[in-house]
């Protein structure tokens, strides 16, 4: 009896078991949960707060609950005013509606997450009735990289206009890095910045690794670098060891304009003769090497660089990263080329007599015999390369003019030594680049003589940025780097953790100098993402496309001549 008369005075009086009405309670605000250090004061203890809803990212493929902001906050930049609030498919809250705007009282269990400060194991969830959300502005650059801590759960507004810098997990993670302004390699030449500092990562609010539909592309479902954005607004998430992201309040919300748009064909200029540069980033007829890994893989990359090198239309073109297989692989893509022109436009020039090394790529030089004349060829076999030079002279059918391409690559700045010859700044292996540079020079003066013509042309990948002292050795010995005709923004062909670069050049004599009518870098790849290769591994089947658009990973350069 006694059982029945309570429960009828709570029923009386407005009182339900399963949820007290808690708003007015006690709490300790969400900047003092934070603290001013990394690491919660509160961790492990049962808490409660009180704060506006500023995003809410429900389920498992999400983050998986809402934020929560203390309405006023504490005027102190040292701490954050907001604190995440973490809701799992066992929660006894699991199905309640939350909406930003909402202000909550909530209860729960301090935890640190990989890193991200959050109420988990909750014990009261209330809604105590609607409030202004607000948004802190945030700007670039950052005053150190640990000062994202302080807007750690807070909802943010950048203002600034914001580039796309990198696309590399898009499709993966759907993730973009985004900068205030491009981000260019400081050994590039560009105006050197902190580019740590001035670059935040955008997610899209998702668990899910390779989804079904890629994020934030645009009608014509790609993405490209130096896309901008403006007004950006999400919440600052810490994802571990100090990786701080952007969360979007609604990713559908997110809307880059297309401010570096594609071409269909690179800029041209008045020439007789047209030479490019190209590497086609592991051409090879042999499958489960270092390119295709399959039938369809092969054709995929292979109609991709037809279609780049139709465009392109180059008289000659010096190829890197051609499967070192003798004439096979070479002979392969010419006769490709040229079915898919419609007639024998291009022939290839034969694998030199003192051999290509052993190196599993080589470079490989394709010309046009209806307007050249190939007078010599070969290659320079030295313990200093990696991968030999090889050389073409030809003499112009129009006005008997002649001219030599030699293409070169590089030894890469990966796979470091122990000691000796390692990263100090240009990247390991600078000093075997910068000897490769000397000794390049070398044969360069050696076939002018033999050929009695000292119009030469280096292309080919030099991996080594445009300060670094490789290309300072060419430039010593007389030779132009003639992407000194691009305005400084253009003058990339590579991008590396999101820092333009150009690693593939086009080097001039002083007597060919002046026969130089043109450059061009067509930013067909460096600026593209790599979910549009012709891999199948992790890219969207619907976003394959047979077009130039990342038909490798490194920007064809193009040089115009009008030789005399």
């Amino acid at each position: 009896m006694k059982k029945i008369f309570l429960l009828m005075l709570a029923i009386g009086l407005g009182f339900s078991f399963a949820q007290s009405n808690q708003c007015d309670s006690n709490y300790t605000p969400t900047y003092e949960l934070q603290g001013s250090e990394r690491r919660s004061p509160f961790v492990g203890k049962i808490v409660s707060t009180k704060g506006v809803v500023t995003a809410v990212y429900p389920g498992k493929e999400s983050l998986g609950g809402f934020f929560v902001q203390d309405l006023n906050g504490d005027g102190d930049t040292a701490t954050s005013d907001g604190v995440f609030v973490r809701i799992t498919k066992r929660s006894d809250y699991v199905d309640m509606d939350i909406n930003i705007g909402d202000l909550v009282f909530v209860t729960g269990k301090m935890l640190e997450r990989n890193e991200l400060s959050q109420i988990d194991r909750l014990e009261a969830l209330e809604i105590c009735g609607q409030a202004e959300v607000k948004a802190s502005e945030l700007s670039l650059p950052l005053s150190s990289l640990s000062e994202l801590e302080q807007y750690e759960g807070m909802r943010v507004k950048i203002n600034q206009e914001l580039s796309v810098a990198e696309t590399y997990n898009l499709a993966r993670y759907g993730q973009v890095l985004l900068s205030l302004g491009r981000l260019y390699q400081p050994n590039n030449g560009q105006t050197k910045a902190d580019n740590a500092l001035i670059q935040i990562l955008l997610d899209d609010t998702s668990n899910i690794e390779n989804p079904e539909t890629v994020p934030y592309l645009n009608d014509d479902d790609y993405l490209r670098l130096g896309s901008t954005i403006s007004g950006i607004e999400g919440v600052i998430v810490n994802g571990g060891l100090g990786k701080y992201r952007l969360e979007p309040i609604q990713v559908d919300s997110v809307k880059f304009t297309n401010s570096n748009p594609r071409t269909a064909k690179p800029d041209s200029y008045a020439h007789e003769i047209s030479i490019s540069s190209f590497n086609v980033l592991n051409y090879f007829t042999d499958l489960n090497e270092r390119g295709a890994d399959s039938p369809e893989e092969f054709e995929r990359q292979t109609d991709k660089l037809l279609a780049a090198l139709s465009s392109i239309d180059a008289d000659v073109f010096g190829l890197i990263e051609i499967e070192n297989d003798g004439n096979k692989t070479i002979a392969a893509l010419t006769k490709s080329l040229n079915e898919y022109l419609g007639a024998e436009v291009y022939a290839y020039v034969p694998k030199p007599p003192l051999g290509l090394g052993t190196d599993q790529i080589r470079q490989a030089i394709m010309y046009k015999p209806a307007k050249l004349k190939l007078i010599t060829y070969g290659s320079e076999r030295k313990a200093i390369y990696n991968r030999p030079p090889v050389f073409a002279s030809f003499k112009s059918v129009t006005d008997g003019e002649v001219f030599t391409v030699i293409v070169s690559h590089f030894k890469s700045k990966g796979g470091c030594p122990p000691g000796g010859d390692t990263d100090k700044g240009n990247g390991c292996w600078n000093l075997r680049r910068s000897a490769q540079a000397q000794t390049l020079s070398d044969f360069a003066a050696k076939i002018s003589e033999r050929i009695n013509d000292t119009d030469v042309l280096l292309i080919g990948d030099l991996n080594s940025y445009r300060l670094e002292t490789p290309i300072q050795v060419l430039e010593s010995n007389n030779y132009t780097n003639i992407d000194i005709m691009l305005p400084l923004e253009d003058r990339y062909s590579y991008v590396f953790k999101g820092e333009l670069g150009t690693l593939d050049y086009a080097l001039v004599s002083e007597s060919l100098l002046p026969q130089v009518s043109g450059f061009d870098v067509w930013h067909i790849n460096s600026d593209e993402a790599r979910m549009l290769d012709y891999n199948t591994e992790y890219n969207p089947a619907y976003l394959y496309q047979t077009s130039p658009y990342r038909s490798s990973d490194h920007d064809p350069a193009i040089i115009y001549l009008n030789l005399e």
